[in-house]
């Protein structure tokens, strides 16, 4: 199983390329950063897993451009969003951000995806809240047909363009792995469709309910046509403990993020040389 750090990256705590290079250095295989492109002054929605939004959202950075720093300081690391909220984006925009970042990376880019959950965020970005999920998947949709060779148009829902260029094309065919956040059988059958991923996100630690949903989402791979050689699930934070991760592997887990806590440069970078010495 691969290891991942996932940051918190604002102005007031880390300088990412330094961050980017040490956990090239130590030996991590990628780099993920959040989205929140902005945080509303008067929100009423609540985090997932309950309690009040942390501050730092307000002051988290673009990821794209981060990724970018990151990719210049780097020649091997993976580089992923852990999530981006596809609906709060254009996706003639976004297919171009993500390919050029490909490009500029050599071919290092993970997009790890989400519908969004800050109905005030995502009402003030111009997205469709109440059908979030179907923004998402036609989006995502656009963009893979902007990723193929050649001009593209479209026409949706949501999304509509005439014959349009779309350079650069990404480095990775037929495009960056696109691995969703979500679990239960309607995310399944999503991966399924049109992803090639799953982000085992939000405390979902349960090892069986992880081997029962990379096993239904083989099947869903099976039935639909689609080569299953190429999928990644990837969780989000656990415990570092060579036991714990290995559990996680053995229940179908290929890359583990770990997850270092909002703080300073020194701290990040204790917890960074903490890790690789326990873990890698």
């Amino acid at each position: 199983m691969e290891l991942g750090i996932f940051i918190l990256p604002t102005r007031e705590t880390l300088d990412v390329v330094a961050i980017a290079k040490k956990v090239e250095a130590l030996g991590f295989e990628s780099l993920w950063v959040p989205d929140h492109p902005v945080i509303p002054k008067e929100i009423t929605s609540k985090p997932p897993g309950g309690g009040e939004l942390a501050d730092y959202y307000r002051r988290l950075m673009e990821p794209f451009m981060a990724l970018a720093a990151a990719a210049g300081a780097t020649e091997r690391i993976g580089l992923g969003t852990g999530v981006l909220v596809v609906p709060e984006r254009n996706p003639l925009l976004l297919a171009k951000q993500v390919a050029t970042l490909d490009l500029l990376s050599r071919g290092r880019v993970h997009l790890g995806i989400g519908c969004g959950w800050i109905k005030e965020e995502m009402e003030v970005m111009g997205a469709d809240f109440a059908n979030r999920w179907a923004q998402t998947r036609e989006h995502v949709q656009a963009m893979q047909a902007l990723w193929a060779p050649g001009t593209t148009a479209f026409s949706g829902t949501y999304t509509n363009f005439p014959e349009v260029y779309c350079e650069p094309k990404p480095v990775q065919q037929p495009h960056p792995p696109i691995l969703l956040a979500n679990a239960g059988e309607a995310a399944y059958k999503r991966i399924a469709e049109y992803c090639d991923g799953w982000v085992v996100h939000g405390g979902m630690h349960d090892l069986g309910k992880i081997e029962s949903g990379r096993r239904r989402i083989e099947e869903l791979f099976r039935e639909s046509g689609r080569d299953f050689s190429r999928f990644n699930a990837t969780l989000f934070g656990a415990k570092p403990d060579r036991e714990v991760l290995r559990a996680f592997a053995d229940a179908g887990i290929d890359r583990t993020l770990m997850i270092v806590k909002y703080g300073s440069q020194e701290e990040t970078e204790q917890t960074l040389e903490s890790w690789a010495g326990t873990l890698l």
